[in-house]
């Protein structure tokens, strides 16, 4: 649907929903259509936030579903924004814009910042907490054993549809084969799980909304707490030990280290699995509005993740890498040329920004690439061939033969391919590192320890 046909849908819904007068509307500056709205009523003024579905998707789940969650938290007594309703034309789902911003960084104070996090630990719970009865009656599918139960997120990101040309990723058929060998059954039962937790607004000291619950579904609490781990190295909610800590004190019960640990390494597996679908939808079809970029910095900031998860279970060690000194190419002046052109592109509105922004992050990884990308493709190739007996022709090549390889490897070869396959994903991830963006520490940095 056209721009303005999208905004007079919402006119018309909001004229017929909520007996008011739509009296602005513009589009957040984001890759996911959504949009902030007011509402005129007789009473007063309400301010709207309308989220569309995605572009593209590599959940598999149809908005309506993260509406029916969004209802049922709202009836459990959690925070999340009042809903409005929902559009079926669009789709889209109205809500309530809440006070407030994301990332704790930008906290006033360190009051402040402690006051968001133990309310954060509190919700949480309390979403832990949630019967499972409405969501059954809901369709919502629940776990009948312990290893499904631990598996229940996982098990969904594979057994989604996958491409139909997919790219070959050893690193990502290593995680798989190693989730595969290592899962240990979920020691509590079925509960409710945000899935892609640690997501929420705050004003000050005050949390205001938790959000984004449309991967929830009824799975283990502890792969809430491993997702919140991964999510602090991009969104920095502080000392991960000390807000787990919170979390025992708001629920009572004392966590289980050893598969928090495990679900590191499913959830960022997962989140590879789901991210490759989304690339993959983007070659096939490509859209204006996607930020490829950041899509990188999922992909590769999870599969590195996993590969560090792997090493805090077996006693790995996570090897040093470098990127060398940077060389000069002959893509240096086009892409001057380039950026030079998108730094002088309009940000009249959010959406316009959005825009610029993005193509500056995509020029300033290609940039990195021109610079780095030899040593970090002959670095590979050299590798690659102390596993497979010959030095593959480029990384493509690299890749298929190393996924072969891995997928008829047994177990006593882990720590052998574990060694190539971070190196090379490290690798990866310093090249993506650009300086002042939200991901650098997720790319730069491991994980926080959890004892």
């Amino acid at each position: 649907m056209a721009g303005d046909e999208t905004e007079q849908a919402i006119a018309d819904w909001v004229s017929a929903n909520m007996n008011g007068e739509l009296v602005d509307l513009e589009r957040q500056g984001r890759w996911r259509p959504a949009w902030y709205g007011t509402v005129k009523t007789a009473d007063s003024k309400l301010p709207i936030y309308v989220r569309g579905d995605r572009s593209t998707s590599g959940n598999g789940f149809p908005l309506e579903r993260e509406y029916t969650i969004h209802r049922l938290c709202e009836q459990g007594g959690i925070k999340v924004p009042r809903l409005y309703g929902f559009i079926d034309e669009l789709p889209a789902i109205v809500m309530e814009r809440v006070r407030g911003r994301h990332d704790l960084r930008h906290a006033e104070s360190e009051e402040d910042r402690e006051s968001v996090r133990r309310q954060l630990a509190r919700e949480m719970a309390k979403m832990h907490r949630l019967d499972t009865a409405p969501f059954i009656a809901a369709g919502f599918h629940c776990p009948q054993t312990p290893t499904e139960t631990t598996l229940a997120f996982y098990s969904h990101a594979m057994k989604a549809p996958r491409p139909a040309s997919p790219v070959p990723n050893p690193r990502l058929a290593f995680l798989e084969r190693w989730v595969a060998r290592n899962t240990p059954p979920a020691r509590t039962e079925p509960r409710f799980t945000a899935c892609d937790a640690g997501q929420f607004m705050y004003d000050g000291g005050e949390l205001t909304a938790m959000m984004d619950l449309e991967l929830g579904m009824l799975g283990d609490p502890m792969q809430d707490l491993a997702i919140l781990r991964r999510r602090t190295t991009y969104e920095p909610m502080g000392d991960i030990p000390s807000l787990f800590k919170m979390y025992e004190e708001e629920s009572g019960k004392p966590l289980d280290y050893d598969i928090i640990y495990f679900h590191t390494v499913a959830s960022a597996t997962a989140a590879v699995t789901s991210t490759m679908k989304l690339v993959a939808a983007f070659r096939d079809n490509p859209s204006a509005d996607t930020n490829l970029v950041e899509m990188h910095n999922w992909f590769h900031n999870s599969t590195k993740q996993g590969f560090e998860g792997v090493a805090e279970v077996k006693g790995y060690k996570v090897p040093e890498v470098s990127l060398g000194e940077p060389r000069r190419s002959f893509a240096n002046d086009p892409l001057i040329a380039a950026r030079a052109m998108t730094e002088g592109l309009s940000t009249e509105s959010p959406f316009d920004s959005y825009r610029r922004t993005t193509l500056l992050q995509n020029f300033a990884y290609q940039e990195r690439i021109a610079a780095y990308g030899q040593h970090v493709a002959d670095c590979y190739l050299d590798d690659a061939a102390q596993i497979i007996g010959t030095r593959p022709h480029d990384v493509v090549e690299a890749d298929q033969k190393l996924e072969a390889y891995v997928n008829q490897a047994g177990p006593e070869e882990d720590e052998c391919l574990f060694t190539v396959l971070c190196t090379d994903i490290l690798r990866r991830c310093l090249m993506l590192a650009i300086e002042g963006s939200t991901y650098y520490k997720g790319l730069t940095e491991p994980v926080q320890p959890l004892e």
